[in-house]
């Protein structure tokens, strides 16, 4: 064993070996934003080491820019790097590098034998991540197949390096484990050739071996890896020189991401691409609790259920344990996958959430899936006539051809592709997608057939000439113009106006009345009254008859996604300024909507 860790360059064998450049191209060059490639990827090899019995894998993503003394630490454990791959660990070291921690709790660990030549058996995983390339899965329903996805952390370092702490179950005891790995290119050194794969431990026989247990422990302690139980288990994957990727400056002209701006983003990344293991199941336990920091200050990871822009999917997804619709191959006889679609109202604006979309404005797309429950992809479907509304839906393919579809997948696992199947593999996948793009356009024309219809209708729209003015369009306190109401807080200026005139709709089979309104920025509250009344030739009905029905205000909501129910709501300094109103229509006649307002916060 060498007395201190180094590195350790793998020459080629006499009957060659794999190149660190094909490792680094098995991704391809993916169409996704390098960071939602990383999550994807380091998500789904975190669930595959799920142990069952935990209360859910606990997914961290850290990011940190080490101060003088713990950058020191970095630089004294990876310098001098392999200088005849010329890897560039020193110049890193000359700046300020992001590193980026990917951890996971409520795991297995990477256990199983150090070195590849010896007899695998279940659970394999320190080899199959650090050691051997494209270990196809070992059970059923894993998210992997191939495990070609670690590239993604080796191509996310500017230096192709990662530092890999785990803890495991190994012959009848926990045991931590530490070990450095690099990917450069192939090079020759004395006349002999090197793959490119690199590992930094203490070298044993000629082969690099992790640090283990308290030597373990106590380097990645000082190094600042998150902590580990002393009776727990889990992995801490740190990626050296983390590359950001890039946003949009204000001239939108592209620049890097700053750490807090990465941060954000893997955050929404997170909730596009892992959501339906973020939702509580019936018994109110989660598979996948999230975290993301940025420098030691929690990144806050969206709700699905609190977010608008996604909302219909995770409708569409519930629906599937209550009302699915099973799609199906006519010939030979197959069910596909079960399927469910749902509408919402569309976010005003898109929202810190929304950073890592797969689409841009209202959804209008198909979450498809498989057995472990990852996205794969949001298939597009048709556009509703009316950008107010947005629908969502979801196929989830059936259980007995998980393994065709997994197998449709590339390494990136961002589609299902039909050019490596054939024959029935290849239909079945091939049907599928034209069974969900069909069933996707079968729900739109049915959503503007009702529209169509119920434009036609007296009580619902195609209002008369004469009650015309009756669709607020003027800005002011009320929705024809005219202050609604006396409101002593009132100060000669609008402080709530309409901003999109009510439309008829349908949602989810129901009529609703939809429209939109802004609040003045204010130093104090404001207090706004909707208020909705049938509209009659003369003008507005203000006490129906008895027992008569009336229109209602069901919900207001925010930007944000904040639901408020009724007719009444408060808006702070701080608090989003668009609002959306539903109201239940009545049979038979038109509506007027006009808003009260009381710019102290109190009673309009």
């Amino acid at each position: 064993m060498s007395e201190r860790p180094q590195w350790w360059s793998e020459p080629v064998a006499a009957t060659g070996s794999a190149k660190a450049e094909g490792i680094r191209k098995q991704l391809g060059r993916p169409r996704l934003d390098p960071l939602t490639v990383l999550v994807r990827e380091s998500a789904q090899n975190s669930l595959d080491a799920a142990d069952p019995d935990s209360s859910g894998v606990r997914y961290g993503v850290h990011l940190t820019q080490p101060e003088d003394e713990q950058l020191g630490r970095w630089q004294a454990l990876l310098c001098p790097g392999p200088s005849a791959a010329a890897l560039g660990v020193e110049e890193l070291f000359s700046g300020r590098p992001v590193i980026i921690t990917i951890s996971d709790r409520g795991t297995k660990g990477l256990g199983g034998p150090l070195h590849a030549d010896q007899a695998l058996e279940p659970g394999a995983d320190f080899v199959n991540l650090l050691r051997n390339i494209g270990e196809p899965p070992e059970q059923r329903f894993r998210g992997g197949t191939y495990g070609f996805g670690k590239g993604a952390l080796f191509t996310t370092s500017s230096i192709g390096t990662i530092l890999v702490r785990t803890r495991c179950r190994w012959q009848g005891r926990l045991q931590s484990r530490l070990i450095a790995a690099s990917l450069s290119s192939k090079f020759q050194r004395n006349g002999r050739v090197y793959t490119g794969r690199h590992w930094w431990g203490h070298v044993v026989d000629d082969v690099p071996d992790p640090l283990l247990d308290a030597e373990a422990d106590d380097l990645a302690a000082r190094l600042g890896l998150p902590p580990m139980p002393s009776d727990g288990r889990g992995t801490d994957i740190a990626i050296v020189g983390a590359q950001l990727g890039s946003a949009m400056g204000g001239d939108e002209e592209e620049r890097q991401r700053t750490v807090r701006e990465a941060a954000d983003y893997l955050a929404s990344a997170m909730m596009w691409n892992l959501w339906p293991l973020m939702l509580p199941d019936s018994a109110g336990n989660f598979s996948l609790h999230c975290h993301v920091s940025a420098d030691g200050v929690d990144v806050p990871v969206p709700n699905p259920d609190d977010e608008p822009s996604i909302r219909p999917f995770v409708d569409a997804y519930r629906a599937l344990d209550q009302t699915p619709t099973m799609l199906r191959r006519k010939r030979p006889a197959t069910v596909l996958g079960s399927y469910a679609v749902r509408a919402g109202i569309a976010p005003l604006h898109a929202t810190q959430a929304s950073l890592a979309a797969p689409f841009i404005g209202p959804s209008h797309h198909c979450a498809r899936m498989r057995a472990p429950r990852l996205i794969v992809d949001y298939l597009p479907g048709p556009r509703l006539a009316n950008d107010a509304v947005q629908y969502g839906a979801v196929f989830l393919a059936d259980l007995d051809h998980d393994r065709v579809f997994a197998d449709a997948e590339p390494p990136t696992h961002d589609a299902w592709v039909v050019n490596e199947l054939s024959g029935n593999e290849a239909s079945i996948v091939r049907r599928a997608e034209a069974e969900v793009r069909s069933a996707l356009e079968i729900y739109v024309e049915r959503q503007t057939d009702d529209v169509a219809g119920a434009s036609t209708q007296p009580p619902l729209g195609a209002l008369s000439s004469r009650l015309s003015a009756l669709i607020p369009t003027a800005s002011g306190l009320g929705a024809d113009g005219r202050t609604a109401a006396p409101s002593t807080g009132g100060r000669g200026a609008s402080a709530a106006w309409i901003t999109q005139a009510p439309r008829m709709m349908s949602i989810d089979g129901d009529s609703r009345i939809v429209t939109r309104f802004q609040v003045r920025p204010n130093p104090g509250k404001v207090t706004i009254h909707v208020v909705v009344s049938v509209a009659i030739d003369v003008g507005t009905e203000s006490e129906p008859p008895a027992g008569a029905d009336v229109p209602t205000v069901l919900e207001l909501r925010d930007a944000a996604g904040r639901v408020v129910p009724g007719d009444i709501v408060t808006v702070g300094p701080t608090d989003p300024r668009d609002w959306t109103v539903i109201v239940r229509p009545v049979s038979g006649a038109a509506a007027r909507v006009r808003l009260v307002v009381h710019e102290d916060g109190g009673e309009p």
